[in-house]
């Protein structure tokens, strides 16, 4: 357990026991115990990369994440009749291994000056340090597994699955949105014409995720400019569409009809991009609108036929296993046999 837990340890039996937990000592602490696992290098490097994307500081030592967030206080010093500002942090870890443990600690004040003219810091630094939480566990693989883990231990739909993921994590992206909130401040033409409070008027013990509802940017096309070998965009107007169930139809190419290519790689339709993208290969085949991105295939493939696709705005996952490599396949089926939703089929030469 961490050096945070030496005079103390706590063990949380479920995700529903989330939060809240208070030790003795000075600082507030929180432990968050999941059923999934995070091993090996390449699997780290993959959860610090997509939580680059918020801004955090990361670090990584042995089998530790270090994920720490930093915001500025302002405020007003009544012996001084002086503004101030200050620079506060509050660092959230990651246990890695077989189960995972998520663990933060409140700090005091003190640590970080004389600043007694900052007010609710406690609850601040409690609240930011839940935002990253929920980020880290539907915004990264973790949340990939624990979808997995839902299907196949409490037997959820692909649906259900997603659904309990986004209710434990209420939080997730209220920082994303809160800069894109502070942009159309200083861009009045960004600003939403529904009349969202701006994060002046938000009330100091308000939830930042609950008072500022800020529109998603719109997906990025990573789709190469169209050509032979690309005929096909990622980005388009097909959104009203659910995350399909598993397993993928061995027999689609009886039943469905090529509509384009994606870097030379086929692709079967019906395709309504991006919440409906079909089947895509011709002897390593993924369905992508059944492909929850849990990184199996990715990990047990012996010669690096996958690579990550980002699929922005599909209801299943937002990156999908790209069989850019098909050529290089030696139909071993490793891949198939490891997919939880079972959304692979080799066609074996």
């Amino acid at each position: 357990m961490s050096l945070l837990l030496s005079d103390k340890v706590w063990v949380m039996l479920s995700e529903v026991a989330k939060r809240g937990v208070y030790p003795t000592h000075s600082a507030k602490l929180g432990i968050y115990r999941l059923p999934v696992d995070i091993v090996g290098q390449s699997e780290v490097n993959a959860v610090m990369s997509e939580l680059k994307t918020y801004g955090y500081v990361l670090d990584n030592y042995a089998d530790r994440i270090f994920v720490t967030f930093k915001w500025n206080e302002k405020g007003f010093d009544i012996y001084t009749n002086k503004e101030q500002s200050a620079e506060l942090y509050v660092t959230v870890e990651i246990v890695i291994g077989e189960v995972l443990d998520i663990i933060y600690q409140i700090k005091p004040l003190e640590t970080f000056g004389d600043l007694y003219w900052i007010r609710n810091y406690r609850q601040k630094a409690d609240h930011n340090a839940k935002i990253i939480i929920d980020n880290i566990i539907r915004n990264t693989k973790i949340g990939q597994k624990l979808i997995t883990y839902y299907q196949k231990i409490q037997k959820l739909s692909p649906v259900e699955s997603i659904k309990k993921l986004e209710s434990i994590t209420p939080l997730a992206n209220a920082q994303k949105n809160l800069k894109e909130e502070k942009k159309s401040l200083v861009n009045p033409s960004l600003t939403s014409t529904t009349g969202k409070p701006s994060v002046e008027n938000l009330n100091e013990n308000q939830s930042i995720a609950s008072s500022v509802a800020v529109p998603s940017p719109a997906p990025r096309s990573n789709a190469a400019k169209l050509s032979a070998n690309t005929t096909i965009q990622l980005t388009g107007t097909g959104t009203d569409y659910q995350a399909a169930g598993g397993p993928i139809d061995t027999g689609f190419k009886a039943k469905r009809q090529p509509v384009g290519k994606f870097q030379g790689i086929q692709v079967w339709g019906p395709y309504d991009s991006p919440g409906q993208l079909g089947i895509w290969g011709t002897d390593v085949c993924v369905d992508f609108d059944i492909c929850i991105s849990d990184g199996a295939c990715i990990d047990a493939c012996p010669v690096n036929v996958y690579e990550w696709l980002d699929t922005p705005g599909h209801p299943a996952s937002e990156r999908k296993p790209f069989m850019i490599r098909e050529k290089d396949c030696i139909f071993c089926l490793a891949c198939e046999n490891v997919c939880p939703p079972q959304a692979i089929k080799i066609f074996v030469k």
